[in-house]
């Protein structure tokens, strides 16, 4: 993920001048996944590389992350979540200069503790800095920072339980259908989930059926997922009943369901 910051810590930059002349770099890959068992240890890494035409100064920092329920990414002080693995954490290179074409492996070294159960995860920022001297006269003091977001999670071989609930459905509109589903992984393993929701009329049958699309989630996280009907189309005057069914990767599935009244209360489709 790219992302534009004035800081590390500040809001995205919404514009970029393509002609300030400083380097860019390159950082691959952006998700690293290791499966270490309690007291277990393990050397993962990625590579950075100035793929533009001048000097790049790089700076490699270490946080936790977190996700909004709407899904946006937060970037955490290191330690600060139950789940993190930071503390666990070191890596070869806080700071790089890089010239044209140079690339670099930046090892990371994880060592698990041995009462550490569940997976646990952190996120590298990789950050390019302009010169001061560019900065200045592109931006008027205004310092731009290129940014690459790595995640890392440290995933439980032997003691991952998986689990998660659907907590709500709520029908956000009728005309199309909208639902917004409100579901939370409840284990303590990282979970990439996907489903179906299926509408059936008052006689039982099948009128609509349609995929949830994929999304992950963190042990603990809770997530709000909106779907709509795909066709469009407007169902008949009516008494319905959506189920939402979702597959997070364990033993079993999980479902919710909702009434769908058409035409809706007013109610519900202000919501929409």
């Amino acid at each position: 993920m790219k992302i534009f910051k004035s800081g590390i810590f500040s809001a995205i930059v919404a514009l970029f001048l393509a002609t300030a002349a400083w380097a860019e770099i390159t950082v691959r890959p952006l998700s690293l996944k290791v499966p270490i068992p309690s007291g277990g240890k393990a050397t993962t890494g990625f590579w950075v590389e100035n793929v533009g035409k001048s000097v790049a100064e790089v700076r490699i920092t270490l946080h936790d992350w977190w996700r909004t329920p709407e899904g946006k990414l937060q970037i955490l002080p290191p330690g600060k979540l139950d789940g993190s693995c930071a503390p666990w954490v070191t890596y070869s290179d806080a700071s790089l200069r890089l010239t044209p074409g140079e690339r670099v492996w930046i090892s990371v070294q994880i060592e698990v503790p041995e009462d550490a159960i569940g997976d646990h995860w952190a996120l590298f920022l990789v950050a390019e800095y302009p010169p001061e001297e560019e900065a200045g006269e592109a931006l008027g003091q205004t310092r731009v920072v290129v940014a690459y977001a790595v995640k890392l999670l440290r995933q439980d071989p032997e003691n991952a339980s998986p689990a998660g609930e659907i907590r709500e459905v709520v029908v956000a509109s009728t005309s199309p259908l909208k639902l917004r589903i409100i579901y939370a992984n409840i284990g303590n393993a990282h979970t990439t989930n996907r489903g179906t929701v299926e509408v059936r009329d008052v006689f039982g049958e099948t009128v609509r059926k349609f995929e949830i699309e994929e999304f992950p989630t963190l042990p603990g996280e809770e997530r709000i997922i909106l779907v709509e009907d795909p066709t469009g189309e407007l169902l008949p005057d009516g008494i319905y009943y959506a189920f939402a069914t979702i597959d997070f990767g364990g033993e079993y599935m999980v479902q919710g369901g909702v009434l769908v009244q058409v035409p809706a209360p007013e109610s519900v489709e202000s919501e929409g």
